[in-house]
């Protein structure tokens, strides 16, 4: 089962919390629970995890403990090194170009009808997440949206440094893919949810139906 999740918007989801979360996975009885942390970062203490990755990642994987793994990637700037304190704040080239998008793209953009496109998708998007269930949020409706805000988001950012964005996006849309997909293998006919950000879901499910030996399960 791919279950996706909201990180904070759970809190202003009255139809989808935490518990609700928690309360899948366990109904679910899974032998396995994959979590949205990069695997060699399960190791880390409490601080370290909280200080880099969502809230209901961190409880599971601590609940969970042995029966966890980590199929998080976060671009090759920090692969293979643990994250500094101020990487986010600081260091990340990500999450710079995140923090100055709205502020410099938004008033420097030649096509408006575009960038109108893409702030009602994205204002589509925050409409779904902030009132659906688990079982609506992954019925197909969030996960088209999804697809058509990163398309329009592409197209936004063509020729200019923005363009970095979308690509790693989708970059790390595959890398999740691949690194639950390679942990598959090594576990046949095992019960295994994959906990994953929403916006993530829709990749994450076209990439392992396509293939043999698994067997997605509906969110329900």
């Amino acid at each position: 089962m791919v279950l996706p999740v909201l990180h904070n918007l759970h809190r202003a989801n009255s139809h989808y919390s935490y518990e609700d979360i928690y309360r899948l996975v366990a109904t679910f009885r899974p032998d396995q629970v994959g979590v949205e942390i990069r695997q060699e970062d399960l190791t880390f203490d409490n601080r370290y995890l909280t200080n880099n990755y969502p809230t209901e990642m961190v409880h599971l994987a601590h609940q969970y403990s042995s029966h966890t793994f980590g199929f998080d990637w976060l671009g090759n700037e920090i692969a293979g090194r643990p994250i500094p304190d101020d990487w986010w704040a600081k260091h990340s080239r990500i999450k710079s170009l995140e923090r100055s998008f709205d502020q410099v793209l938004s008033k420097t953009v030649r096509d408006k009808k575009l960038l109108s496109k893409v702030n009602e998708l994205s204002t589509e998007q925050m409409k779904i997440a902030k009132t659906a269930t688990a079982a609506q949020l992954a019925d197909g409706r969030y996960d088209r949206v999804c697809a058509d805000y990163y398309t329009a988001l592409d197209k936004l950012t063509r020729n200019t440094q923005y363009s970095e964005l979308p690509r790693f996006y989708s970059d790390r849309d595959r890398h999740l893919a691949m690194n639950v997909i390679q942990h598959l293998k090594n576990y046949p006919g095992n019960r295994i949810v994959v906990v994953t950000g929403a916006d993530h879901h829709g990749p994450m499910v076209r990439t392992l139906a396509a293939v043999s030996y698994v067997n997605l399960v509906p969110v329900p």
